[in-house]
């Protein structure tokens, strides 16, 4: 009876050597990531680069998928932003503020648009926070322009000329097990995915989070921009490096494991 145990028992040593064989995954995939990161940080190392009608046409169609060389690059350009075209990617906390990133069309001039990141804005406490403030004021900023010009030149569509810094986005990002799906009919984006908001805003699936902007032409009656959070240039925080963790707990169930084994084996007569 005791042998029969005792042999039964060896086959819990199964457990501990799988655990050690994920700690070991986890080792090869902290070292990947570790390499994504400084590829990503060499990119923002270097010069900007224009971002020109030629070079969105090059990546229209099937071959924007090439695009991924190019993420995490800082880039030049100037277009028109629509204001009142946008959707909410969120909600998102920084420093304890629930807010959201505000992502609208930008139209080149050749009439090619193509998504940028405006930034994120702190929420207010209407429509159950769903309501940026930087939303209310780019209104306030088109009312009053409205109000200063005669109503024949007035537009239905809200847009506004700049000068842009940016850094190319990625095109997706995962979210962890607890992250809803997006509702795009609803409006509700709880994780990026640029070929399904170009879809909404009908853009190219291009999409450039900004790090400065300046308003061309600007009117002096015009109201001072929005004050957003920009795009993180520490580019680790656009990274979810959980890979160390992941080592520590598997190595640590894998000695446990290893442990009670041992203990138990020992506690066995021969």
């Amino acid at each position: 009876m005791m042998n029969k145990n005792k042999k039964g028992f060896k086959l819990f040593l199964i457990f501990p050597v799988i655990a050690f064989g994920l700690g070991t995954w986890q080792v090869y995939r902290y070292d990947w990531k570790k390499g994504l990161i400084q590829r990503a940080k060499d990119r923002m190392e270097e010069d900007p680069i224009e971002l020109s009608n030629s070079f969105i046409k090059n990546f229209k169609g099937n071959t924007l998928g090439d695009l991924n060389k190019y993420e995490f690059r800082r880039v030049h350009l100037n277009g028109e932003v629509i204001d009142d075209q946008y959707v909410l990617l969120g909600p998102r906390s920084i420093d304890g503020i629930l807010g959201y990133y505000i992502i609208s069309p930008l139209q080149l001039s050749d009439g090619t648009r193509i998504l940028l990141n405006r930034g994120w804005s702190a929420s207010t406490s209407k429509s159950n926070y769903k309501i940026p403030h930087a939303i209310e004021e780019l209104k306030l900023i088109h009312e009053k322009e409205s109000s200063s010009s005669s109503s024949s030149s007035s537009s239905s569509i809200l847009y506004r000329s700049f000068n842009i810094l940016g850094v190319i986005s990625k095109s997706k990002e995962r979210g962890s097990a607890f992250t809803p799906t997006n509702q795009p009919d609803r409006g509700q984006w709880y994780s990026l995915d640029v070929d399904a908001m170009a879809n909404q805003l009908k853009t190219e699936p291009l999409m450039i989070n900004t790090l400065d902007e300046s308003e061309i032409n600007s009117k002096p009656s015009s109201l001072p921009n929005p004050q957003f959070k920009r795009f993180d240039t520490d580019v680790e925080s656009s990274f979810h490096n959980k890979h160390m963790s992941y080592i520590g707990t598997w190595y640590t169930l894998s000695a446990s494991l290893f442990f009670i084994y041992f203990k138990y084996m020992r506690k066995l007569p021969k």
